[in-house]
């Protein structure tokens, strides 16, 4: 959409007005996308709100169980099962359009694992060192579910930013802008037809003037 000033004709002035038409309608587009945005980020942001109470609970549980266990059987034995219980996650990532933007989701397969799949013999190590570790992958798996949910909201709140720009521009600078070029050749055609105007009536005078 071009913003330099045109020759002040009338086909000038039906572009002004088609481009107002244009901008306008953008603006409500916008508006509309925005809108929409607000509401996918509250709902999301209402999910990722009960996921976090519940990771938080389950964080303290870990601490808890994990300050036990240490204070019961020492930090040695502890260590000992983190690293003999090392592991790759296995996660499943995928991804959803929404107004053009790619959000993300994560699914763990078995964060949580049975006693038995811990690398750790179950008659050797403590049913505290057991617990530690099991409150320890709740929680990680908690993780796991808020994780994405953090990353979509900000990639959310980056593009709700990114419309309200393009609304402002649009409403505080190309609108102000157009209707100043559609004032400006409205009063260039109305000078002209008042010129024309005399002009006539003096030519129509001078007419009379010579039959006479």
């Amino acid at each position: 959409m071009s913003m330099d000033s045109g020759a002040p004709t009338r086909m000038e002035l039906m572009s002004k007005r088609a481009q107002i038409k244009l901008a306008s309608d953008g603006v409500s587009l916008l508006e509309g996308k925005r809108e929409a945005l607000l509401q996918e980020l509250i709902t999301r942001a209402k999910q990722l709100r009960n996921l976090r109470g519940v990771l938080h609970e389950k964080g303290r549980r870990a601490l808890g169980r994990l300050a036990f266990a240490r204070a019961n059987r020492g930090t040695p034995e502890v260590r000992s099962m983190g690293t003999a219980g090392r592991r790759e996650l296995d996660l499943e990532v995928t991804t959803e359009r929404v107004w053009g933007m790619s959000l993300g989701h994560i699914k763990g397969r078995n964060v949580v694992r049975a006693p038995q799949d811990r690398g750790v013999g179950l008659l050797d190590t403590s049913s505290y060192v057991l617990e530690a570790g099991a409150s320890a992958e709740e929680m990680l798996d908690q993780l796991v579910q808020c994780a994405p949910l953090e990353r979509n909201l900000q990639i959310l709140g980056e593009e709700i930013k990114k419309t309200n720009r393009r609304i402002n521009a649009l409403n505080e600078y190309l609108l102000p802008k157009l209707d100043g070029e559609v004032r400006r050749i409205q009063s260039v055609l109305e000078e002209r037809e008042r010129e024309d105007t005399f002009r006539l009536k003096k030519i129509k005078k001078s007419k009379s003037k010579e039959k006479k």
